[in-house]
């Protein structure tokens, strides 16, 4: 592979922009548009690390930590001796199941403008929601709703379940625009280590047809996150409902590199 130089025979830097901080999330972010960009353009292996390092003004372990990362995604191949390499049948993926993307960033790159409606209550949560919680059923919740839309028409419905006893202050009144993440992290002052997801397709119930315009007979795709902190306590539940009219999931599995 012949490597760019300038005009004055030195290497060019690699065409990403410098992140703010030594931060793993915004490096990961930056290499995943260098991924697609240099796959549009055709090339598909990536420069070395030290090269990417430097121009993301990032460590070395942080860049490591980040190609670690989308390798386990299946967006690249790292092949001992030879370099890291972009996979190209992940090009253009835009919904991985196995990320925890947001939904606005999801539909955002699909294509679409993308706008948002929420509401928010304290209501007894549902069973099926309290045995994932492992509390008492009828315990009190913080429900937070949000139809994320697509060119103006509904297409993702989103619902966070919070046990009130989690809260700091249950009085307080959250921004609905907070991600499910940062209000566990601002509301019940723990972090989420990790999520397990159920996914399976199933008719709309009628609550969730109204609020994604759709007939009772249009199928959706159905999501329910257990959010769980590093103690393996549950802190929070998020089910959505997903018309894949306008998003599809797709899953990246990586293997072996040989």
């Amino acid at each position: 592979m012949t490597v760019p130089r300038d005009t004055a025979g030195r290497r060019a830097p690699v065409p990403v922009t410098p992140v703010a901080a030594d931060s793993y999330g915004q490096a990961k972010a930056r290499l995943r548009e260098l991924i697609d960009r240099l796959g549009a353009e055709g090339t598909l292996r990536l420069p070395p690390e030290e090269r990417l390092a430097a121009s993301l003004a990032v460590s070395r372990a942080t860049v490591r930590s980040a190609l670690h990362s989308l390798q386990k995604e299946g967006r690249i191949r790292r092949l001992h001796g030879a370099g890291t390499f972009i996979n190209r049948h992940a090009l253009g993926i835009t919904a991985n199941l196995a990320e925890a993307g947001a939904f606005v960033d999801l539909l955002a790159g699909s294509g679409y403008e993308v706008g948002l409606r929420t509401s928010q209550r304290s209501v007894p949560l549902e069973a099926d929601v309290t045995m994932a919680l492992e509390m008492p059923a009828d315990e009190p919740g913080w429900v937070i709703e949000r139809v994320f839309t697509a060119d103006g028409r509904p297409a993702v419905l989103s619902i966070d379940h919070v046990p009130s006893r989690l809260l700091h202050d249950p009085s307080s009144t959250p921004d609905p625009l907070d991600s499910t993440f940062s209000f566990v992290a601002a509301h019940v002052g723990r972090q989420v280590c990790y999520s397990v997801a159920e996914v399976r397709p199933l008719l709309p119930p009628p609550d969730v047809r109204e609020a994604l315009e759709i007939e009772a007979d249009h199928p959706l795709l159905f999501l329910r996150h257990v959010h769980v902190h590093a103690d393996e306590s549950p802190l929070a539940v998020t089910t959505a409902y997903v018309n894949d009219d306008y998003l599809r999931f797709t899953v990246i599995r990586g293997y072996s590199d040989q």
